[in-house]
């Protein structure tokens, strides 16, 4: 569900478009859609204390919810939004405030305009190895920004990463599955994450942490370099069974055209034991920033790149 986008979104032509919009909170001034799910909208909207646009997320809770269930929800939005405010970086979305409403869950985040690294993982629209090299040391710094503060992502995948090239923007964003890692709430029988993008260890049912994250910016990093993820899967089982038994795709045999430098930096993110992993993704994301530099200078000026 997108509720980011380059353009304005359309006038909305419903019937009571003329009629004073809602309020939410007593501060937010709700406008158009930006995107719909099936328990979920985002609209943009006007903070009426900043006189700004901010994305509003309203989250439809389940009838059938046992109370208990409804608590956790509530309890777990509100641990999101705390956890939220602890990060402050520019490459990171913000969420400003959260609460409930008549049964219904909502989040007020700043408003991007811009596109998921998805559109970028398709191997007919790949990006200049140098800017996905300059995105993935972006999207390490703002992990490395959050593991310092607690905060698990959890989430890492293409579609959590927004971009707008002409201006150099790049927003890690949805830590709405994030977990503190003192906290002990847990969803009994929901696995949170993308398999996909999940560490072997968290298919195998181990905790999240920032190994785990590091992991799945390895997936990110090399499906933008591939157009194909390490493990290929057409079933959850088939990739848990690849994920245990068998090791990632080589990347130096995809893409035997990149520096081995590049390689070896993507290959230690999809270590099968998260010791092995880079421990510390800020000096990660320093080294691939410097490789990304330096392959801009070569390239140059054939293929120059902004970001």
């Amino acid at each position: 569900m997108a509720w980011y986008s380059l353009q304005r979104p359309a006038a909305d032509d419903s019937p009571d478009r003329d009629r004073e919009a809602p309020l939410l909170n007593g501060r937010y001034r709700l406008g158009a859609r930006l995107g719909e799910g099936a328990s979920a909208q985002v609209r943009e909207a006007v903070d009426l204390r900043t006189g700004g646009l901010v994305a509003i997320k309203q989250i439809s809770l389940p009838a059938d919810l046992s109370p208990a269930m409804r608590q956790e929800w509530v309890d777990r939005l509100r641990r999101e939004a705390k956890l939220a405010r602890r990060l402050e970086h520019p490459d990171i979305v913000a969420i400003f405030e959260a609460g409930i409403r008549d049964g219904e869950a909502w989040l007020a985040m700043e408003r991007v305009r811009g596109v998921d690294l998805g559109r970028y993982a398709q191997r007919h629209l790949l990006l200049p190895e140098d800017l996905v090299l300059r995105i993935a040391a972006r999207v390490a710094a703002a992990l490395a920004h959050a593991h310092g503060r607690g905060v698990v992502h959890r989430d890492l995948k293409p579609a959590n990463v927004l971009v707008n090239l002409a201006s150099g923007q790049v927003k890690l964003a949805d830590f709405g599955v994030a977990r503190d890692p003192a906290a002990d709430l847990t969803r009994t029988g929901l696995t949170l994450g993308t398999p996909a993008y999940m560490a072997p260890e968290l298919l195998a049912g181990a905790p999240a942490n920032a190994a785990s994250d590091s992991y799945a910016l390895g997936v990110l990093t090399f499906e933008l370099l591939c157009g194909r993820r390490p493990h290929q899967a057409s079933t959850l089982g088939e990739l848990l069974r690849a994920s245990a038994s068998q090791p990632p795709a080589s990347l130096a045999a995809l893409r035997p055209d990149l520096p081995a430098p590049v390689v070896a930096a993507v290959e230690a993110l999809l270590a099968r034991s998260p010791a092995d992993r880079p421990q510390d993704l800020a000096a990660w994301a320093a080294q691939v920033a410097g490789l990304a530099a330096l392959m801009t200078r070569l390239l140059a000026p054939a293929t120059a790149t902004s970001l």
